[in-house]
């Protein structure tokens, strides 16, 4: 896969997204993207669970050492086993937060295997920054296995302290519901879900058990996993700023940011002050936040919650960024919007390179110190 698709993936990634995450009368999400991948080639490859896509052409390289250790020599094979970046599925699996994660420390490998049925799934590695929870799971590797294993899990519910997960959300309307994305191979996968707590939910303690059922294939009853959780993260910044900008029609504001080894999030309220509402507007749905350290350096969105509270003029996000390498002196948000065919409703206007056009808003850019 191209450079060029694999950036396609990640903005398409983010515009829906930002899209399902809004719980308007009108879904939008099946209407722009298929519009986008009929104007579009290659086309967007869409994974099965919510917005989370993954490209990985690196790491596909590196998993593939492991499968010829079997046709090189004796020393060369021990000298790869003892390389920790080829065991681990969050240091393979693209995200850099999660990789932080493992070399930091910050992670915990649990190592909790259940068979049933004669299928096996292992919960090799957990992370917990306090802002989201990532679980690796995997299955012993065959080298005839066609399936991938996030094919092969069609379902799962999570419960903490053997409470349902939504028992922390604020409400069944604006619920908790976790992602599944490949980990470093087939055989493998990566859960993630965050709590509501900037949007009216409860915080999930810092320690706690949680239950994974998970539905196979082929399998009646749900493979149950216990897995204990735990928040390994001491050092972090946590502001509340509650900085606003105005636009138009558009009052935006900066009320909370979070920076930890693992996760960049930033809890953000936009109202429109014109009577005017989020619902069919795409516009605003696809509002994009890039965020940028005082050299310019940019952090990658992973992902999110978006919540309109009364499918009125009210919109909450809690995004989710990589982390930054070290703890910047200011960061800046800068806001931006994508543009539209006028005669071709949710159609990108494209530039010469085949990338949606985006248009940056100054106005409601902002800027805040970090450390003092």
């Amino acid at each position: 896969m191209s450079i060029h698709s694999k950036q396609k993936d990640k903005e398409m990634a983010r515009i829906e997204l930002l899209i399902r995450e809004t719980p308007v009368e009108i879904d939008l999400v099946d209407r722009v993207i298929s519009k986008y991948e009929r104007n579009e080639q290659p086309q967007v490859v869409k994974h099965q669970k919510k917005w989370h896509y993954k490209v990985a052409f690196a790491t596909a390289m590196l998993v593939s050492l492991l499968f010829i250790t079997s046709f090189i020599s004796p020393t060369m094979a021990a000298t790869l086993k003892q390389v920790p970046v080829l065991s681990s599925i969050f240091r393979l699996a693209g995200d850099l937060g999660l990789q932080m994660a493992d070399e930091k420390g910050l992670s915990t490998k649990p190592q909790v295997s259940v068979t049933q049925e004669g299928f096996t799934l292992s919960v090799s590695e957990v992370a917990y920054d306090g802002t989201r929870v990532s679980i690796a799971i995997e299955r012993p590797y065959k080298e005839d296995q066609k399936e991938a294993l996030m094919d092969c899990i069609s379902n799962y519910n999570l419960f903490i302290n053997d409470e349902p997960i939504n028992s922390f959300a604020p409400s069944e309307s604006n619920s908790i519901s976790g992602f599944m994305y490949p980990g470093k191979d087939n055989a493998s996968v990566i859960i993630e879900f965050s709590d509501l707590r900037n949007q009216g939910g409860k915080p999930f303690p810092e320690q706690f058990d949680l239950t994974i059922q998970a539905f196979v294939k082929g399998i009646e009853n749900p493979i149950e996993i216990d897995i204990p959780v735990k928040n390994k993260v001491k050092d972090y910044v946590a502001l509340a700023p509650n900085i606003s900008r105005q636009y138009d029609n558009i009052h935006l504001t900066l009320e909370k940011v979070k920076l930890t080894p693992v996760t960049t999030s930033i809890t953000t309220r936009m109202v429109l002050t014109d009577n005017s509402t989020f619902t069919d507007n795409l516009t605003l749905l696809t509002m994009g936040i890039v965020i940028i350290d005082e050299h310019g350096r940019e952090i990658e969105l992973i992902g999110g919650n978006g919540w309109n509270a009364t499918n009125g003029n009210i919109h909450l996000d809690d995004l989710r960024y990589t982390p930054f390498e070290s703890v910047p002196k200011t960061i800046t948000l800068k806001p931006y919007i994508h543009l539209f065919k006028e005669n071709e409703k949710g159609m990108f206007q494209l530039d010469k390179n085949g990338y949606p056009k985006i248009q940056y808003i100054p106005e409601l850019e902002i800027t805040i110190p970090v450390q003092p």
